[in-house]
């Protein structure tokens, strides 16, 4: 595949379109599936939604103060099944309280199975274990859940292994992201006329498919450039460590992406745990009360073999975004907060800058629920796009480097070659009627 050198074409713009063909055509049929799936994909919560209508809200967590604190939580299990240790713990908007269980296996008594049971938020009633739903919503909910994972699985990792499908995907991004800025370079003309204004921001909708198809890949590739550009880059973000920090660094001004350091646990407070109860419901208490009414809050408790362990509290605000969600570590001994040096996790999102939000809103920008539904259209149509990009693209490649040659031998009505033939069968019908005229038999007369 070669670029054709026309007259007064710089050097420079012949290798950004050599660039512009090559990386496109390597890249196209992986963008494809991974933008196709990404619009099967976006509105996973309002097509499950749609299906399944939502029952009327059970309990609301807005009152923090009188819900069912951890410590009680504890003694309930404690009276119901003696000798267990509670696994993690949760709190759901509209659903009871559950927590987790591990109880010997009959079969084997080495092992264990995990058990839910559920309480009420408030009074602690004890509601029962949670039994597996088999009801027709629950397994069309299964298969809905199944579709859309195998979408975004598509969309990750090409249905392949995550350590292969991974750098794959995130590579071929990469490519079209230079794709992206390699055809804008081509798209700019070289004087700004009435007719380059035309052909760079208006569709012909008029002429023929082939022009059709140019003006889409063209006009709507430069109006959608840089969101579909942002979709890209907060696409790379998860899969390409290099790209992550220099995100970052370019975000904060200079500033490098710090190392995420564990905390521990002071296993020499060991002392202390008669306290623990009430100084970590107090802690709960205080997160409940500055997030009064989040999706869910998980607290996950460490193993006891794991003397360093801390206490994880992870809470989900909203289940379309995750910009405010907040990760809190707890000393399992001492029931007090342990602060990460990350200032990133540490602190509310509203207490961060620029860069750093940023960072936070990655997630929300790229599956398009920063704003909620809106946005969620607009990555939609923009992701739609980015797949459309390179099969029009494909198609203006194959015209210019085959299509032409099919018609070469075919001249069309009222061009010169057409006449010319013309005007040929003409005159060898002349002749024809001419010589038959020649041998025409003499008659006599009788």
């Amino acid at each position: 595949m070669a670029v054709r050198k026309r007259k007064n074409t710089s050097i420079f713009r012949l290798v950004n379109n050599w660039l512009h063909l090559w990386l496109g055509l390597i890249s196209g049929i992986i963008v494809f599936v991974i933008c196709l799936m990404a619009c099967l994909w976006v509105f996973n919560h309002e097509i499950t939604d749609l299906a399944i209508p939502k029952k009327e809200r059970q309990y609301i967590l807005a009152s923090s103060q009188s819900l069912i604190a951890p410590s009680r939580i504890f003694s309930l299990a404690d009276s119901l099944y003696p000798n267990t240790v509670v696994r993690d713990i949760t709190y759901t908007r509209d659903h009871p309280v559950s927590f987790t269980i591990h109880v010997k296996d009959k079969d084997d008594t080495k092992k264990t199975q995990p058990q839910v049971h559920l309480l009420h938020p408030y009074t602690g009633k004890y509601l029962g274990m949670q039994m597996e739903d088999n009801s027709e919503e629950a397994q069309l909910r299964k298969k809905l859940n199944s579709f859309f994972a195998w979408t975004l699985s598509g969309h990750r990792f090409l249905w392949l292994p995550r350590d292969i499908g991974r750098p794959i995907v995130n590579y071929a991004t990469l490519i079209f992201s230079l794709t992206l800025i390699t055809g804008l370079v081509w798209w700019y003309p070289k004087k700004w006329t009435k007719s380059t204004r035309e052909k760079s921001f208006r569709i012909k909708w008029k002429a023929g498919w082939k022009r059709v198809n140019l003006d889409l890949h063209n006009v709507v590739g430069f109006y959608s450039f840089l969101l579909v550009l942002l979709l890209a880059v907060t696409g790379m973000y998860y899969g390409l460590e290099w790209f992550n920090r220099a995100l970052y660094w370019s975000t904060n001004w200079g500033k490098p992406l710090a190392e995420r350091t564990s905390v521990h646990s002071d296993s020499t407070k060991i002392d202390q745990l008669a306290h623990f109860p009430k100084a970590f419901d107090r802690e709960i208490r205080t997160v409940l009360t500055q997030y009064k009414d989040p999706h869910y809050l998980t607290i996950t408790y460490p193993d006891n073999l794991k003397k360093d362990a801390t206490i994880s509290v992870y809470i989900r605000n909203d289940m379309d975004r995750q910009y405010n969600n907040r990760y809190y570590s707890f000393d399992q001994y001492t029931g007090t907060f342990l602060p990460n040096n990350i200032s990133l996790f540490n602190k509310d999102f509203y207490e961060l800058h620029a860069g750093e939000k940023f960072r936070r809103l990655n997630y929300d920008i790229h599956v398009g629920s920063i704003w909620g539904f809106p946005t969620k259209v607009l990555a939609f149509i923009l992701t739609f796009i980015a797949g459309s990009l390179p099969i029009t693209g494909f198609i203006i490649w194959y015209n210019r480097k085959w299509g032409k040659k099919k018609g070469r031998n075919k001249p069309l009505k009222g061009t010169v070659a057409h006449d010319a033939m013309h005007v040929q069968n003409t005159e060898a019908d002349a002749t024809i009627r001419k010589t038959s005229i020649r041998f025409r038999p003499k008659t006599t007369n009788t």
